[in-house]
């Protein structure tokens, strides 16, 4: 028999799963007693009765106990919640949520029993994810978990080791948001033997269905299986055991299923990666269960006004500006303003600024509008396309507003003819991202209608004179600017600037951005002990940086990381983490004095080419070359603009042609011979 670790948990309901629950507790052992209340006192005094028989036939040391009032309960480690009212259910679908109005005023008033109590609560009463939510609300408890998509996930895996003829054991799978019929099943993050499955997600909701209504035909209802959930709750809950439990939790201020990694009892949310059905899904639940939550909310909910509430929110603001042209973000959390101004500081100017009425971009956290954006736009005709990596959806209304959703980042947009941007996340650190982003694009608009280009180089500055270094993707241009960065010049840009003629000569500016630097390199040019010494001490580099790479510094791997697609992972720096950690200057503004063009040749020597390069077309970003940063909200001028011009400038200036290799100081060399030490 296991020995007693944990106190008293407390048992209400003494129905199918109440009993079921009760028994599991007396049979493991690890608990020093079983406290069971039900409504009568009828079916309580017998279910003790029974357990008393079993513990002693078994030799349990756990002792049952009949309690009359919930209040009695204040003192146990845990309370289950499993009362169930008495009503037909005659739904054929949605069979969870017959009970919605008949099981609300049950658990309110046992919410209101157990006001502030302070140890865990585990909600089974149906529907799981509402009543899990109005017990929190009203009792104000601080550890509320609901059952039911963990007994889902276990149907989910179950069912899916049938039809594919392995061991249960083999598959890793969730099913989250709502118990009921639109749970969402991860079928994309699945995995079988630890490789991606293909799921019959059709057939796998059918048995979803089917299961439950099997066992409600044969024993009227389930037992075994949410009692069984119950436990694996309890014990993780209660730090007995580390484990990953499917539970409806509330999560960025929405109750859902959603899976709990346990560490000595304190859950960590580990969401799987959804593809963009499956999240459009997921919102969709959520919306639902909000929906259906609100009328209980007014009925016996009491108003605890947050402190957001109380008072009214404070705003901050940060302006960011370059050459003639300025926009300002402003957002409900400092988080959003100060990243703009560590983001943008290093090569714009960004202050910080008292916020109005007349800026462009208003980011907020604000999950509610993320929901009632993401759904207006899914579940009405959208176009598809890929913003800044990550999948987006858009829909343009008749009077022209732009609703857009990232729902891979939780992130939605709206967009008024003529107004403001406004931005909607969940947290902080995705509308942070994207506020950037699109401030920068903003920005980037008025600057393309005021005459500027945007190259695709990385430049570097001396007494104002730029060097522009072009080339396609892994030619070499950010090798050869942090190069002649490491030399002494003041690093203007990593990958993109802004160019424009003026007064006789070509003005260059930065295109704030993260820069990335392979692990290689970062090997090669003497940084990468600096830079794992300060991941290891704690110290975070941009956000976008793929967890591989993180992984990579922590245990000292120096060697490059790359994805499937042959694009390679690496580590991505602030803009201000370019001086602060590698110790490099950077510049605002230059002229472009001459343009570099290498070509990364392995095993031959650095030195220049016999070859003729001039700027071409694909090296100007414009509306039909950018890849990365879609035109989706009108910001950049309508029409397009010649490059022939700017590119016949460019061609004026001394440029080179040079192979570069695998040797840091044979190349530093050769840059030095081609622009002067």
């Amino acid at each position: 028999m296991t020995a007693v670790r944990s106190g008293a948990i407390g048992v209400i309901g003494a129905g199918v799963v109440g009993q079921g629950v009760a028994m599991l507790l007396a049979a493991g052992g690890w608990c020093e007693s079983v406290r069971v209340v039900s409504r009568t006192g009828l079916s309580a005094r017998a279910l003790v009765t029974d357990l008393e028989d079993m513990c002693q036939v078994t030799g349990s040391p756990v002792r049952a106990v009949h309690t009359t009032s919930p209040r009695e309960l204040a003192s146990c480690e845990a309370v289950v919640i499993c009362p169930r009212a008495e009503f037909v259910n005659t739904n054929r679908t949605d069979v969870r949520m017959a009970g919605l109005n008949a099981n609300a005023p049950v658990i309110a008033a046992l919410a209101r029993a157990l006001v502030h109590y302070q140890g865990l609560v585990v909600m089974v009463t149906n529907p799981v994810d509402i009543m899990a939510r109005l017990f929190a609300e009203v009792s104000r408890c601080a550890r509320v978990y609901g059952v039911g998509s963990n007994t889902d996930s276990a149907r989910y895996r179950l069912t899916l080791a049938r039809l594919l003829d392995v061991p249960a054991e083999a598959v890793e799978g969730h099913v989250i948001g709502e118990h009921g019929d639109r749970a969402v099943v991860c079928a994309s993050a699945t995995r079988v033997n630890g490789r991606p499955a293909d799921v019959p997600v059709g057939r796998v909701r059918r048995e979803l269905a089917d299961r439950p209504s099997r066992i409600n035909t044969g024993l009227g209802r389930t037992r075994c299986g949410p009692a069984g959930a119950v436990i694996a709750a309890l014990r993780a809950g209660l730090g007995l055991e580390d484990r990953v439990v499917e539970l409806s939790v509330n999560h960025e201020n929405r109750w859902l299923g959603i899976p709990l990694r346990f560490t000595a009892g304190t859950p960590t949310v580990c969401l799987p990666r959804l593809d963009a059905a499956e999240t459009r899904q997921l919102f969709v639940a959520a919306a639902r269960l909000r929906d259906a939550y609100q009328p209980l909310a007014g009925l016996y909910a009491p108003a605890h006004p947050s402190k957001k509430e109380k008072t009214a929110v404070t705003r901050t603001a940060t302006r960011i500006a370059t050459a003639t042209q300025a926009a300002t973000v402003t957002s409900n959390s400092t988080v959003v303003t100060d990243w703009a101004l560590r983001y943008f500081g290093p090569w714009w100017n960004a202050t910080s600024t008292a916020p109005g009425p007349d800026a462009p971009v208003h980011a907020d956290v604000n999950p509610d509008k993320v929901t009632e954006i993401t759904q207006r736009v899914a579940d009405r005709p959208h176009e598809e396309t890929v913003y800044a990596n990550t999948g987006m959806l858009i829909r343009r209304d008749s009077d022209g507003t732009v609703f857009a959703a990232q729902p891979g980042d939780k992130t939605a947009y709206k967009a008024e003819p003529g107004g403001p941007l406004h931005i909607y996340g969940c947290e902080d650190v995705p509308v942070s991202l994207a506020a950037a982003r699109l401030a920068r694009e903003v920005v980037r608009g008025r600057l393309l209608a005021d005459g500027w280009s945007i190259l695709h180089a990385s430049a570097v500055v001396r007494d104002e004179q730029a060097v522009l270094t072009l080339g396609d993707k892994g030619a070499g241009k950010t090798t050869v600017g942090l190069l002649l960065a490491r030399a002494g010049w003041h690093l203007l840009a990593n990958d993109r600037v802004f160019i424009r003629p003026e007064a006789g000569r070509l003005r260059v500016l930065p295109w704030p951005s993260a820069a990335a630097i392979g692990l290689g390199l970062l090997d090669a040019l003497g940084w990468y002990d600096q830079v794992r010494e300060r991941v290891q001490r704690g110290e975070q580099l941009h956000p976008t940086q793929h967890q591989k790479v993180t992984d990579a510094l922590h245990s000292g791997s120096r060697t490059p990381l790359w994805k499937e697609s042959g694009k390679e992972l690496k580590p991505q720096f602030f803009p201000d983490q370019l001086h602060s950690w590698l110790g490099l200057t950077l510049a605002t503004e230059g002229h472009a004095a001459r343009v570099l063009f290498p070509r990364i040749i392995p095993g031959a020597e650095a030195a220049l080419l016999d070859e003729e390069r001039t700027v071409r077309d694909a090296d100007v970003f414009t509306a039909g070359t950018e890849d990365r940063y879609p035109d989706v909200f009108g910001f950049l001028p309508a029409g397009t603009t010649s490059t022939e011009p700017l590119r016949e400038r460019l061609g004026e200036l001394p440029r080179h042609v040079f192979g570069l290799v695998h040797d840091v100081k044979a190349n530093t060399d050769l840059l030095s011979r081609i622009v002067g030490a």
